[in-house]
């Protein structure tokens, strides 16, 4: 099984995004709770899908070696192809943001606006981790 499948690779991926968005916080004068809480709420939906699809395929999972087969095993399923697009919609939202956001598109709201997605995104997914480990298949 590859390493970003095991509950350790997420925690510490968790920890990572945790501390960034603290930083967002901490500098500046911080980033927007609007624009956190849309990327937060997109998070835990792609989140929540990417749980599903993990669920759904534990054995394909576990027999993926690399990134790339992990991603391939991932779109295989239409909750994890869901999962995926939302990840492209929230970088095409930040860019738009960035380029369109006026006087929220700091750096500091970028960088939380991401830190947010993804910390929601791998909270929501985090126990079906514990699936794969196992080896049994939930629904």
């Amino acid at each position: 099984m590859h390493y970003t499948l095991t509950p350790r690779g997420n925690a510490a991926l968790m920890a990572l995004m945790a501390a960034a968005l603290l930083a967002c916080f901490l500098t500046g004068n911080g980033p927007s709770l609007a624009i956190l809480a849309v990327f937060m709420v997109a998070g835990a939906f792609a989140g929540l899908l990417q749980n599903i699809a993990l669920r759904r395929n534990v054995s394909q999972f576990q027999s993926a070696s690399s990134a790339f087969q992990v991603r391939a095993v991932l779109v295989s399923s239409f909750p994890g192809k869901a999962s995926v697009a939302l990840l492209w919609l929230s970088g095409l939202a930040l860019i738009l943001l960035l380029v369109n956001g006026g006087q929220h598109a700091t750096i500091q709201t970028i960088v939380g606006a991401y830190a947010t997605f993804s910390f929601a995104r791998e909270t929501a997914a985090f126990p079906a981790l514990f699936v794969l480990q196992s080896g049994q298949f939930h629904v």
